[in-house]
């Protein structure tokens, strides 16, 4: 077992002058992609497996469903509109556009902004829902993004 003076001679640097961390990033993850889903594909698809999980459950209605993905997604800082304005019938698909952490909005040299999630993927990213109602009259939900 490292004694607690092991430890702090490992992981800090001194300088003659107190305690820095050590520079040694190796393994750590860049803090500017946190929360950065789009930066790598890798990163998307685990995100779409995490969002896909509702599909594993049958709803009662499309809107339920809407409700329960948006509670979910709002977690990560995604957030979408969860209403649909149009009856959904017995089976459908919409895109929704998103943001995360509510985007920007306003004003710049350029003209308005108006951000759609990361802007390493642009305004293309959206959320691709799709419903169907099963035999048993509930629907069955698949979401991921696009």
């Amino acid at each position: 077992m490292k004694t607690f003076k092991k430890y702090i001679g490992e992981n800090y640097e001194t300088d003659g002058g107190g305690y820095k961390l050590n520079k040694d990033t190796t393994g750590r993850i860049d803090p500017a992609d946190l929360h950065q889903f789009s930066s790598d594909e890798s990163v998307l698809d685990k995100l779409n497996t995490w969002i896909g999980d509702i599909a594993d459950r049958e709803h009662i209605t499309v809107e339920a469903a809407m409700q329960q993905l948006y509670r979910k997604v709002t977690q990560i800082g995604i957030e979408f509109n969860p209403t649909l304005e149009e009856n959904v019938g017995d089976s459908g698909s919409k895109d929704l556009p998103i943001t995360q952490y509510g985007g920007r909005m306003g004003k710049d040299e350029d003209g308005d902004i108006d951000d759609n999630f990361v802007s390493a993927k642009g305004p293309d990213l959206k959320l691709h829902v799709e419903w169907e109602r099963l035999p048993t009259k509930m629907f069955k939900v698949v979401a991921e993004i696009k």
